[in-house]
């Protein structure tokens, strides 16, 4: 069974979806920064390249599949910079 098809998409579960979409999207952004930086050693992103993919990467994947199984609207905007508040 799809994640999507676990609960009925409410608005208060869908502003839900967004807001965790909105925190693994922080982390995202600062492991990025992270890895990106030419002060951290190549050893170290070796190290932490997997949890990046897995635990990061993946959940922003898996949370936009969600919405987009419940034809809720996401734009570019949203998936770059997360959702607003108001949502």
């Amino acid at each position: 069974m799809k994640p999507s098809q676990m609960v009925t998409p409410k608005p208060e579960i869908i502003r839900e979806v967004k807001q965790s979409y909105n925190r693994v999207l922080k982390r995202f952004n600062e492991a990025s920064k992270y890895l990106d930086s030419p002060d951290t050693k190549e050893g170290e992103k070796e190290k932490r390249i997997l949890t990046f993919k897995i635990e990061i990467a993946d959940a922003l994947e898996a949370y936009l599949q969600v919405l987009q199984d419940w034809n809720v609207m996401v734009s570019e905007r949203e998936i770059l910079d997360g959702f607003g508040k108001e949502e």
